[in-house]
């Protein structure tokens, strides 16, 4: 076999293999995502994903990261038939919002109670800091405004879609080269 032969037999696998897979991608706003979750639109726990392991801190730090612009790495989620999106890689990043907006399921589907912000060092002001714009009794506001609400549900963080089209074992073959550094 000859190097033009070589070259043609991994060219002709490559030409398969990406014929297997078809993707889209786009930029999502925050408050889409919501949204999506709200309407039970897409499943951020499936089979093979780890359910909830940040610290408060580590959450704190992605929505200080938001409120300052700083981009957020990509969702990857994968079509089902029924068009609803299983999360492939990204699901702290969403449980973290979910949480925090007030609106996270726990895997018994029960409500868990909304994530209390931390001090963090560029924006200490964080500290107790909940979604809802709620007066404490001390008097002291707790809640974001509503310009700061506006703010994180205007942001965007884009999503890689492996559309129901592609191979099934795509989706799992994805989540292992994503969480493996591949």
């Amino acid at each position: 076999m000859n190097i033009g032969e070589k070259i043609d037999t991994l060219q002709s696998e490559i030409d398969q293999k990406r014929q297997e897979i078809r993707s889209d991608h786009y930029s999502t706003s925050i408050g889409e995502w919501i949204s999506l979750y709200q309407q039970e639109e897409i499943e951020i726990h499936p089979e093979f994903q780890r359910f909830f392991r940040w610290s408060d801190y580590q959450k704190t730090k992605l929505i200080e990261s938001i409120l300052l612009g700083i981009p957020i790495p990509p969702i990857f989620v994968s079509q089902r038939e029924d068009g609803i999106w299983d999360v492939v890689d990204g699901l702290q990043r969403l449980s973290t919002i979910y949480e925090f907006v007030g609106i996270l399921k726990g895997e018994d589907g029960k409500q868990l109670p909304p994530l209390t912000l931390q001090k963090t060092e560029y924006l200490p002001s964080l500290t107790g800091k909940i979604w809802e714009d709620k007066e404490h009794p001390d008097g002291s506001i707790k809640g974001f405004t509503p310009a700061q609400r506006l703010l994180i549900k205007r942001a965007k963080i884009d999503v890689n879609i492996l559309l129901k089209e592609s191979d099934p074992f795509a989706k799992y073959e994805l989540f292992q080269r994503l969480n493996t550094g591949g």
